[in-house]
């Protein structure tokens, strides 16, 4: 068990920072084999992909790790899976469709979106059957097997943009060659870490399923709201962009938000490996281990983004300049006021998962609605009189507030739990 936990970390970690610059490399590459206009196309598609995602993968896979009790069986979670990848591809075509019509996207940038949120899709498979891993222990595994797909299409795609020119035809290619090493890898592993009972388990939904499945989608709906949500939030500079600006702008920015970008598919990844401790002590009520699991978590998490801040200040710009090959030295201030939010987005994620471990989720759709609702109001006249500096302080307003209205009701909850369990020990003496 110790050995997989510490292989688990390991290979966590590994495929973190690989999530975090699947974006990094793919469009430095572009950048030097295509024009800055393609650049910016690749970067809406990616936060599209990454918006979108979420849908398929419907916030389920922290519940379904921390699920330590067995509520629902693999079956369930992976028949739901099916449905809501299902619903993520509709969303898809809906979404393009209105791109179509009202931001008025060609047939290539349409194209490269609906190939890449394809990826995204086969991703959002591939996230149920690694949480099936990680509830048996082998993390590693699931890490492994991400790892495995992503390095496939890292490689796939330099060479076949090399020899077409064209963007959309390379990410074909690189969909297929991410369908093929997913099925692969799951046919070597899956019958080594199954169950017994789970070892026929099939995507075929029977009449049975629907009350489960029913039952569990209405459980996970706050976390699959948040999730999109705060996925939204964090993303609405960029479409504000998108439908104000340039494709190269929109390069610009991303080039300069890549690094809060990484950060922010990097947090995801990071508290993996503590769900099931957390969970197990939540589910003990070791309040205080718990509680001071979560303050250092904070801390580390408050101190890497003053490392971060402060090395960015000094070689960020020339460093992003030379990776994209473009001059980005007039999008400092962007950076540094992107980096800062992005601390705070950091913290608002962990607080995310430790209260889903906490099933307080349903509690904590309110304050996404509502930043949401003023992100989707305020930003395009924003970015439209003040271009990528209005974009950036909005970011980090968001964020800000958020951070301030989850770290309040997490602390006082915790102090509440700390009082009941206390009036039930005095109540038995």
């Amino acid at each position: 068990m110790t050995i997989n936990l510490k292989r688990g970390y390991i290979w966590n970690t590994v495929a973190g920072i690989l999530n975090a610059s699947e974006a990094i490399i793919m469009s430095m590459i572009v950048t030097r084999m295509m024009s800055l206009a393609d650049a910016g196309i690749l970067s809406i598609a990616f936060t599209i992909a990454n918006q979108l995602v979420l849908i398929g993968k419907f916030g389920l896979r922290n519940y379904q790790v921390t699920d330590v009790g067995g509520q629902f069986s693999f079956s369930i979670y992976l028949k739901t899976r099916v449905v809501t990848v299902t619903g993520m591809m509709l969303c898809t075509g809906a979404y393009l469709g209105y791109a179509a019509v009202f931001l008025e996207y060609n047939k290539n940038k349409i194209l490269i979106i609906f190939v890449l949120c394809m990826i995204y899709a086969v991703e959002a498979v591939e996230d149920v059957i690694w949480g099936y891993y990680q509830q048996r222990h082998r993390l590693d595994l699931g890490a492994q097997m991400f790892c495995v797909r992503w390095m496939g299409i890292l490689l796939t795609f330099p060479t076949v943009l090399y020899i077409s020119r064209d963007l959309k035809t390379t990410l074909a290619i690189c969909l297929f060659v991410s369908l093929l090493l997913f099925f692969l890898f799951v046919k070597i592993t899956y019958p080594y870490i199954c169950c017994e009972n789970e070892a026929n388990v099939n995507i075929f939904i029977c009449k049975k399923d629907y009350q489960q499945m029913g039952k569990l989608l209405k459980t996970a709906f706050p976390l699959c709201g948040i999730s999109v949500l705060q996925c939204y939030v964090g993303s609405a500079p960029r479409y504000a962009i998108d439908a104000c600006l340039t494709d190269e702008v929109q390069a610009c920015y991303g080039f300069v938000s890549m690094p809060v970008f990484a950060i922010r598919l990097l947090s995801n990844f990071i508290y993996q490996p503590l769900l099931v401790p957390m969970a197990v002590e939540w589910e003990n009520r070791q309040i205080k281990s718990f509680t001071g699991r979560v303050g250092k978590q904070l801390l580390v998490v408050a101190g890497l983004s003053v490392i971060c801040l402060a090395g960015t200040y000094w070689v960020g710009i020339p460093v992003l300049s030379a990776l994209y090959h473009t001059n980005l030295s007039e999008y400092k201030a962007e950076l540094l006021i992107l980096l800062l939010g992005s601390g705070f987005m950091a913290c608002v994620a962990y607080e995310n998962v430790v209260l889903t471990i906490m099933r307080c989720q349903k509690v904590l759709l309110g304050p996404y609605c509502l930043v949401s609702f003023i992100a989707a109001v305020v930003l395009r006249p924003v970015v439209s009189l003040y271009g990528t500096l209005g974009a950036s302080v909005c970011y980090f307003i968001f964020m800000a507030t958020l951070f301030l209205i989850y770290t309040n009701f997490l602390f006082r909850r915790l102090k509440k739990c700390k009082v009941h369990i206390l009036i039930r020990f005095l109540s038995l003496l």
